[in-house]
């Protein structure tokens, strides 16, 4: 049910600035970009699945989310299940860390060959954002909202700019690249790596920091919650505001640890790090733009 979601999310992807795709096209878009969303999703859980059995966690198959009407992508993403908790930190650091590294790993290459495939096409006029704040306002000073457009822009995180940067080069003045559906399914291996690494709650980036220091997660929860809610309803992209509710509503505790060592060793140190790092090059404050006509 998944890839035929994602197979259907794919299908419809299209650049205003390209022409309208053929049937022929829009089968292969489809199945290269459900093929390639799967395959970063299955990479990220097999990590957490086989660290999990290494450190005898019960823990089940993956269970990836349809989603073909709520989702642009078709999904939701994909979980696993821990059916036992780890009990020591040097498990809890491993089987957080080790899917995100996974499933980062995975995006390179379908990074790679997705932008191979984009295409240089002008830039179009600038069109404007709007965000909550600015929405309310207008609805308080003149009773309307804003007419949003049926298009959205992707905000490019550090490590994709990067990855274009060796790719495709520097760009021509007045020249941007129009996204291949599997560059697309690349930049949500970018989000799907940022949104899970985010150091909170139960999230593996929460596993990660509660592993390297409890004290640490207790302090940094409720104040990264308020962050969350304020660039939900500051910036253009108000599904922060979700995350921060889920957050600080309950779900940012995390539970203790049966046999909790009192330091952790160098290789853990280092998947910390590692962490660290692929959050700095996966998260990008805006990941997805609402636009107005």
């Amino acid at each position: 049910m998944t890839f035929a979601s994602a197979f259907l999310a794919g299908s419809a992807l299209k650049d205003t600035q390209m022409p309208e795709p053929s049937r022929a096209e829009m089968l292969r878009h489809g199945l290269g970009f459900a093929l390639a969303l799967l395959f970063i999703m299955l990479a990220h859980e097999m990590g957490h699945f086989f660290l999990a059995r290494k450190h005898g966690v019960d823990a089940t198959w993956p269970f990836f989310i349809p989603a073909p009407l709520l989702s642009v992508i078709g999904t939701l993403g994909a979980v696993i299940r821990l059916r036992s908790l780890p009990r020591t930190r040097r498990a809890l650091i491993d089987i957080g860390a080790s899917g995100p590294i996974a499933g980062f790993v995975a995006t390179i290459p379908v990074l790679v060959l997705g932008l191979r495939w984009s295409t240089v096409v002008p830039v179009e006029p600038e069109t404007p954002r709007w965000t909550l704040f600015e929405a309310f306002l207008q609805w308080f000073q003149q009773g309307t909202w804003p007419s949003p457009r049926e298009a959205f822009d992707l905000g490019y995180p550090l490590g994709m700019s990067l990855v274009q940067q060796l790719v495709v080069g520097t760009l021509p003045e007045g020249q941007t690249l129009a996204l291949h559906p599997i560059a697309v399914a690349g930049w949500f291996g970018f989000l799907l790596t940022a949104l899970n690494l985010l150091p909170l709650g139960q999230l593996d980036g929460g596993h990660v920091l509660f592993g390297a220091s409890p004290r640490l997660h207790s302090l940094f929860g409720p104040p990264l919650s308020a962050v969350l809610l304020a660039l939900g309803v500051f910036t253009a992209f108000p599904g922060w505001i979700l995350w921060g509710l889920l957050m600080g509503l309950g779900l940012g505790m995390h539970p203790r640890l049966a046999e909790p060592e009192e330091r952790i060793d160098g290789v853990r140190r280092a998947w910390v790090g590692a962490s660290l790092l692929l959050f700095a090059l996966s998260f990008s404050p805006v990941p997805l733009a609402l636009l107005a006509r």
